[in-house]
């Protein structure tokens, strides 16, 4: 019995080692399928995460760009308004001058500044209806001959502006002018009224 016994002893063993055998393989093949796993989610959430970043990258660069494009037409909107209202506020004031003495110096100017631009000796003068009595005719003369060194003879043409005030000045030949109206002077102000309006306004920006 004790021959059997000692055989039925050591087979319980090896039984019991195999058994301890397969239980570690087990876990072993257990932590690795786990490890993996975790693995395989950890690379999940990172490509999860990465693609959301990148998605929120690009809304935000989107929301930038719509703001920097609604900036930009906001400032050029106000950019406008204030050529708008300086054009007008010079054109309220110019409309004003006219009924006041001050005007006949203003138009005298006009008419001395085309005639020495244009550098000849008959000119003409064409004026809103009615302000040729605003107008001296011998300084005008004079203060272009001085300027120009050549006597100059300016006489009033017959015909008339459409203007709020000031003048065209012509050669008598009618081939080359001056546009002095108070409209035209205004129009060509606009571009140096807008530079500096810009200047002002997106000097800021310019420097960014």
């Amino acid at each position: 019995m004790s021959g059997i016994s000692n055989i039925i002893d050591m087979i319980n063993q090896k039984t019991a080692e195999k058994q301890q055998e397969i239980i570690k393989e087990a876990e072993r093949h257990k932590r690795l399928k786990l490890e993996e796993a975790e693995r395989v989610a950890q690379d999940a959430a990172s490509k999860i995460i990465s693609r959301a970043n990148a998605e929120v990258k690009s809304e935000i660069s989107k929301y930038e760009a719509g703001a920097k494009l609604k900036s930009k037409y906001r400032l050029l909107d106000t950019k406008e308004n204030l050529i708008k209202s300086v054009l007008a506020s010079a054109e309220d004031s110019l409309k004003k001058l006219v009924g006041k003495k001050e005007y006949a110096q203003v138009l005298n100017r006009l008419a001395i500044e085309g005639g020495t631009a244009l550098e000849e000796e008959s000119l003409e003068l064409v004026l809103v209806k009615g302000h040729d009595k605003h107008v001296d005719i011998s300084t005008i003369e004079k203060e272009i001959s001085k300027q120009t060194g050549n006597k100059v003879k300016v006489t009033i043409a017959k015909e008339n502006i459409r203007a709020t005030g000031g003048v065209i000045v012509r050669t008598s030949d009618r081939e080359k002018w001056v546009d002095n109206s108070f409209e035209a002077r205004l129009e060509r102000m606009r571009a140096d009224i807008r530079d500096t309006i810009a200047s002002i306004l997106f000097e800021d920006v310019v420097q960014d």
